[in-house]
């Protein structure tokens, strides 16, 4: 599926992952049950997921299996068991010799690290490897398209990680009623980010719902259905996402729709499979 499925009980979801994932289990199971966390939540699994890090990466498939459960400890885990996982990401996958043929899957963990870990020993790495590649580069197109990728990761994805990380620390440290407009901008795509940023912010417009009182995000969401212009409901993908977005949103989180809101919701033409919504009409 695109996706984890909703509706599963929680507690079968942590069973499933204690019975079936096993240390040995491919990458792609770890980074699927990476996505199962992050709407799930489960922290109970942090330790059975803990058993595929045993330093003993020595295939692709081993570095990337390890990556995506540092990730997965990192979403769920204590803040200690972020920082263990920060270190084994530094002193096992940085200086490993498939990095340079993953540096999109480093950048992205380094990402969902944060704020634990640091960009430093990855940056070096990648800095190193330009500093190799730089005398080389205009022996053969092969040394030039190498040259400009590791170039690309060094001044444009790498960057942008961090500035993802600068943001998602700030908002970290802000109280919910600062944070809010951001995670809300962040989450319905206003302001531009990635995927896993706008799951993030969903994340912690959850967390705040669950925690405190939801009515302030219930309103927020609702002045943006009211806003979008009903002319391009229906014709214009931004604002569908954005009334599609937010109308789940207030629905999943125990809200309601005014009339208006509903219709607006109902004309849109997204198909959208967005994180804030259990697929129930």
């Amino acid at each position: 599926m695109p996706r984890p499925p909703r509706g599963v009980e929680p507690e079968l979801v942590s069973r499933f992952i204690k019975e079936e994932l096993l240390a040995e289990s491919p990458a792609d199971a770890y980074a699927k049950t990476a996505e199962v966390l992050r709407y799930y939540e489960r922290n109970d699994v942090i330790r059975h997921i803990q058993k595929a890090l045993r330093g003993q990466e020595r295939t692709a498939e081993d570095f990337c299996r390890s990556a995506y459960a540092l990730q997965a400890i990192s979403e769920v885990g204590s803040p200690q068991a972020a920082e263990q996982a920060a270190q084994y990401y530094d002193q096992k996958l940085v200086p490993h010799p498939e990095a340079l043929n993953f540096l999109p899957l480093l950048i992205e963990t380094l990402v969902v690290l944060a704020p634990s870990g640091s960009k430093d020993k990855l940056a070096l790495r990648i800095n190193r490897e330009v500093n190799r590649r730089a005398p080389i580069e205009n022996e053969s197109e092969e040394s030039m398209m190498a040259y400009d990728a590791i170039m690309e990761m060094q001044q444009d994805k790498l960057p942008r990680a961090v500035n993802m990380i600068e943001t998602k620390k700030k908002l970290m440290e802000l109280k919910p009623a600062e944070s809010r407009p951001e995670l809300i901008n962040l989450y319905l795509g206003i302001t531009p980010s990635n995927n896993w940023m706008q799951v993030w912010a969903g994340r912690m417009l959850r967390r705040q719902a669950m925690e405190g009182d939801p009515a302030p995000i219930h309103a927020v969401l609702a002045a943006e259905i009211d806003k979008a212009d009903p002319e391009k409901v229906g014709k214009d993908s931004i604002t569908d996402t954005i009334v599609n977005r937010s109308a789940q949103a207030i629905l999943y989180l125990q809200g309601k729709l005014t009339k208006t809101q509903r219709e607006r919701y109902e004309d849109t033409k997204l198909q959208a499979m967005n994180f804030l919504w259990d697929d129930l009409e």
